[in-house]
């Protein structure tokens, strides 16, 4: 089968990169549409149903009408001046959440994509007055959107009712602020974006110098990479199309997952490739490129079959997992893997045959045999003294795991690591009023006999009536 494979590729190398590469473009034009089929939009719905958790999703969702997949922004409203709000900075206040709730926000799109090729994710967010602070600093309101707070397009969403909120009351002398779990998506999106492109770039950079500096030929720096994102773009449409077929529903972020693990296995498999081309061609100057190809690809191919397949494997046993982000997780990763395993057998041999020596231009490195390097000697050296070499890289990783020693992960709005907004908005609220109102939890209480429950049956006084001028207040 491996040789069938690579052997058909070599032999028609341009027919294969033509259908790998028109492959690659219609389903990286496809795959936004197809994700979004696929994508289940409420975490909650990946949790075992006999969680507590889900029960209370079931129960917001079957006697309360709450949406399955809707995520609450806190929206803090204050004077600019810093004084305390009026009763007509109040009902002014009221008033303009009215007027955002009858607006509907249009998700943004970028001009060159196709309306019909990326989900419309524009809605009418439901917007409603929460409680005022003590010392009437500020209101809070309550603004509900519907969606994953990973979907890009939901945060583009609340974006665009983040501006227009903040522009709505500038005009009326306030200022804004906003918090809960998409507020603190977006803002740490946004204020790692820059981190995030060069970081990118500095990898694809590092990549490709080490290519150049190894091969000393451009497209064997290049091919590469390009051939690993022609390949990706044809994962994840297969992940797409097999999640569509199964009913298998996927969180938001596993695409993002999917990519990371493909452009890792997926230039160490062509990178192999590559070497043992070319200490093939060192060794038979003489033979045809393309026979040097099929040679190559069909030997090297049964070891990158072994290793894609042991991936595969061990990333499908996630399919059995309880929770169901794992459980979606697994299996779509492991489709990628056998996607990049058959462009592995498929693709790269064909770019090899069709480049031949020329996959190494200007390079002169085929003509002689290489001395022995940096990497011989020390392998050669560890051979000779295993021991101390074992001991010396135990002590390395050791001062390197130092650094962790005494470190503290704060996962909460507002955490002393926090620069967002978001988290800001959620500092100003825990100094007046608790700090769990930045990100409410609902707890729902249900009798067990079917009778009316009261504030008394459940444990509590019965809530008192609400302060004159309409301030609501916060429970359970």
């Amino acid at each position: 089968m491996i040789r069938a494979l690579t052997g058909y590729s070599t032999r028609n190398p341009w027919k294969v990169i033509a259908l790998w590469v028109v492959l690659g473009i219609s389903l990286a034009l496809l795959s936004p549409m197809l994700l979004a089929r696929v994508t289940q939009s409420q975490t909650g719905d990946f949790l075992p149903k006999s969680y507590d958790s889900a029960a209370a999703l079931r129960i917001a969702e079957d006697d309360f009408g709450m949406k399955p997949d809707a995520t609450t922004v806190t929206v803090l409203v204050a004077r600019t001046d810093g004084q305390a709000l009026t009763a007509a900075d109040q009902q002014r206040v009221e008033a303009e959440a009215a007027k955002l709730a009858q607006r509907r926000v249009v998700m943004p799109r970028k001009d060159d994509e196709p309306a019909f090729l990326v989900p419309d994710r524009s809605q009418t967010p439901r917007v409603a007055p929460a409680m005022v602070a003590p010392d009437r600093s500020f209101e809070l309101l309550s603004a509900e959107l519907t969606g994953n707070a990973a979907d890009e397009g939901v945060q583009g969403v609340y974006r665009a009712f983040r501006d227009a909120t903040v522009a709505r009351f500038a005009d009326a002398g306030m200022r804004t602020g906003f918090t809960g779990g998409l507020a603190d998506a977006v803002d740490t999106a946004d204020s790692h974006r820059t981190a995030a492109t060069v970081g990118s770039a500095l990898v694809m950079g590092l990549i490709v110098l080490l290519n150049v500096l190894v091969f000393r030929s451009v497209a064997a720096a290049l091919l590469p990479l390009l051939a690993v994102a022609m390949i990706g773009s044809v994962a994840g449409g297969a992940v797409a199309v097999a999640a569509t077929l199964t009913g298998l529903k996927l969180d938001a972020g596993t695409p993002g997952l999917v990519s990371v693990v493909l452009l890792g296995i997926g230039v160490d498999y062509l990178l192999f490739l590559l070497f043992r081309f070319r200490e093939h061609l060192r060794a038979r100057p003489e033979q045809p490129a393309r026979e040097a190809a099929a040679q190559v690809t069909a030997r090297v191919g049964t070891a990158i079959t072994s290793a894609a397949l042991t991936i595969v494997a061990a990333f499908a046993t996630l399919g059995v997992a309880s929770f169901g982000q794992f459980r979606s997780l697994g299996p779509a990763i492991a489709v990628a893997v056998l996607v990049m395993l058959l462009g592995s057998l498929t693709m790269m041999p064909a770019l090899l045959a069709a480049c031949g020596r020329g996959m190494f231009w200007p390079s002169r490195s085929l003509r002689r045999q290489p001395g022995e390097g940096f990497a011989a000697r020390f392998g050669a050296l560890v051979a000779r003294r295993p021991l101390p070499m074992l001991l010396a890289a135990l002590a390395r990783l050791g001062a390197l795991a130092a650094g962790m020693t005494g470190i503290r992960m704060d996962y909460g709005l507002g955490g002393a690591g926090d620069r967002t907004p978001a988290a800001a908005t959620a500092a100003e609220i825990s100094r007046t009023l608790p700090a769990g109102v930045s990100d409410p939890t609902s707890v729902y209480v249900v009798t067990t006999d079917g009778t009316t429950l009261t504030p008394g049956r459940a444990g509590g006084p019965a809530p008192p009536p609400p302060p004159p001028g309409g301030g609501g207040g916060g429970g359970c």
